[in-house]
């Protein structure tokens, strides 16, 4: 099968985002509500949906409105201080590139995936973007990925999705192409069903795309 096109989720797929998103959470709760929260709770409601934590927390604490978007600016710079790709995401994506394939996001973060990417060398080696602010529904739904699929004239067979929970597997599948679940470790496994390929570390990549991306850059 060839892979042409490598359609990929940001947080947790391409950058290591949530334990810096539940850090900068647990720093505003300290500092507007003066109350603690284990910090890797945080992080595994996050891992479900920032909406999820919010309406957890809205609860728990009874946070509100204001101090969900003073949180909003203040993870966007925290993160992009912080926040690292993980091992081998970037030479993946740059051989991808460097064999005539494309890369291409879909995410539910806004624009700030823009500024990471930059800093850390990705933006240029990728073609296009979808993120929260082109207004499409959230996974699973497919509707960003479609419009990437069409946008590009891209054909579904040379399509991958690469993502690290169960609704990127599910978004791929309502788009009809292929997925690869992403995950350190492999213990969820309502998650691992359903994904074509799994990959436990980035490098595991090379063995998907290396002998599929055919295309050359002329």
């Amino acid at each position: 099968m060839d892979f042409k096109h490598m359609i990929w989720d940001f947080d947790g797929t391409l950058f290591d985002t949530y334990p810096h998103t539940a850090q900068a959470f647990l720093n505003m709760l300290k500092k507007e509500y003066l109350v603690n929260e284990n910090v890797l709770e945080i992080e595994r409601h996050m891992r479900i949906s920032l909406q999820y934590a919010y309406d957890f927390y809205k609860d728990k604490f009874e946070i509100d409105d204001d101090f969900i978007q003073k949180f909003d600016e203040y993870r966007k710079v925290y993160e992009n201080m912080n926040a690292l790709p993980f091992n081998n995401a970037y030479l993946v994506c740059k051989f991808v590139y460097d064999q005539g394939g494309a890369n291409y996001i879909f995410t539910h973060r806004d624009t700030s995936v823009n500024s990471m990417l930059q800093k850390h060398g990705f933006f240029d080696i990728f073609k296009d973007f979808v993120t929260s602010e082109d207004g499409f529904a959230r996974k699973p739904s497919p509707d960003g990925l479609l419009h990437l699929i069409k946008k590009h004239d891209m054909n579904k067979e040379e399509t991958l999705y690469v993502g690290d929970r169960g609704i990127d597997l599910q978004c791929a599948a309502a788009a009809g192409i292929k997925s690869c679940l992403y995950k350190k470790k492999l213990n969820l496994i309502a998650e691992e069903a359903g994904a074509d390929f799994i990959v436990q570390n980035l490098s595991d990549f090379y063995y998907i795309i290396n002998s599929t991306l055919t295309t050359k850059k002329s």
